[in-house]
């Protein structure tokens, strides 16, 4: 069974709050940033 649009979002702006998160903790994780930069394109490219 797939995933709707919405719902693909909606896992994606979690998992962005999660990445901000971590990010506070530990601002200077490189690989934290750049995951964070491909899920917010991930993101604008669904609009």
């Amino acid at each position: 069974m797939g995933m709707t649009n919405k719902q693909f979002q909606g896992f994606v702006m979690l998992t962005l709050a999660q990445l901000e998160r971590a990010l506070k903790e530990s601002p200077e994780n490189k690989e934290l940033r750049e995951l964070k930069v491909i899920y917010q394109s991930m993101l604008e490219d669904g609009n």
